[in-house]
């Protein structure tokens, strides 16, 4: 593997893309910023909760992307962690919050599985957000070298969310989406800044010249795996805590503006 200078990890939703106003991929001032760094000797990485599916828009700009909340990495093509939950583990959420009137997708890299009367859900969805229908598939088409990486659960009552951290709290970290009734769920000490201390020590990479944009509370343990957290122009007051600058929105070309101000590129 090669040898680099530092390693930038970048957030998604809210850092590299924004929602609020409506920017659905990386500017193209970010993908020039991204090909500076590569120049300069750092290796770029996305870290988001998506999928390597759900990405697929932007994960070609990057070296590398960290999935799932850290369940995942890869690195120029090559893979170096991918850690999944257990079938006797999935079945037994299923079984236990299924009747409690949610709905369970189960995330894999490329496709996103759903169990069969969810169908209607899903192909909703597809529409509501212009998803390609192929990246959804139900439960019984699963192939097993298919790791299921994360699972998320959509609920009505607020107590569903309540009830599965305390019950599950050894064997899941739950990280809850801030608009909807959806929380994500990884392994137990499965977090981005978990996979992020791995990769730099992996590769040798001394911590001071490491960075990571963030804007959620996702982000935390992440920045604060690095040597410079950078907070984008909105985000959660646990990001504000931890982070070491805050820089412009998406809109305002916030991580370009980050990157000079740090001299990472000119």
């Amino acid at each position: 593997m090669k040898n680099y200078k530092g390693i930038v990890f970048l957030d998604y939703d809210g850092t590299t893309v924004d929602e609020v106003d409506r920017i659905k991929s990386a500017t193209p001032k970010t993908i020039e910023s991204l090909c500076k760094l590569k120049e300069n000797g750092y290796l770029t990485m996305l870290c988001s909760g998506r999928t390597k599916r759900f990405l697929e828009q932007d994960i070609d700009s990057f070296q590398g992307a960290i999935t799932c909340n850290g369940s995942y990495t890869e690195v120029e093509g090559e893979i170096l962690r991918d850690i999944f939950i257990p079938d006797e583990l999935l079945f037994r959420v299923i079984d236990e919050y299924f009747p409690r009137d949610t709905i369970i997708q189960m995330d894999t890299q490329e496709v996103t599985y759903y169990l069969h009367s969810d169908a209607e859900f899903f192909k909703s969805f597809c529409r509501l957000f212009n998803l390609p229908e192929r990246w959804f598939a139900p439960w019984r088409f699963r192939k097993t070298e298919n790791h299921i990486s994360k699972l998320v659960m959509n609920y009505k009552t607020p107590d569903v969310f309540e009830d599965f951290k305390r019950e599950f709290a050894n064997e899941f970290e739950c990280a809850k989406h801030v608009r909807e009734n959806f929380f994500d769920i990884t392994l137990k000490g499965v977090t981005k800044g978990d996979a992020v201390t791995e990769l730099i020590e992996k590769l040798g990479v001394d911590r001071k010249n490491t960075y990571a944009f963030g804007d959620a509370d996702n982000d935390v343990e992440m920045m604060k795996a690095v040597g410079t957290g950078i907070a984008m122009g909105r985000h959660s007051d646990a990001v504000g805590e931890v982070a070491a600058m805050v820089t412009g929105t998406v809109k305002e070309e916030g991580i370009t503006q980050a990157l000079i101000k740090l001299g990472l590129i000119d």
